[in-house]
């Protein structure tokens, strides 16, 4: 499951468990899952900083703070 791509210990951890998801559900849902694999570049990302950030750049937290924002901001008054 994608859980395991992001919990994954390493980068190397992570790819592997996208290849088991590739073949898990590559052939239920191809075009979803090529566009994860093709883009596993950014969504790895997180592995290029230390490890103990890793929880906070995984989080949506950030971005859901954002769209609130700019809904409250932009809300008709």
């Amino acid at each position: 499951n994608l859980k395991g791509v992001y919990m994954a210990g390493s980068r190397q951890e992570a790819l592997g468990a996208l290849e088991r998801l590739r073949e898990a559900w590559g052939a239920r849902y191809p075009s979803l899952v090529a566009a994860w694999w093709e883009n596993s570049g950014a969504l790895l990302r997180f592995h290029d900083y230390p490890q103990v950030l890793w929880p906070y750049l995984r989080s949506t937290n950030l971005m859901e703070r954002f769209i609130r924002e700019v809904r409250r901001g932009t809300k008709v008054r």
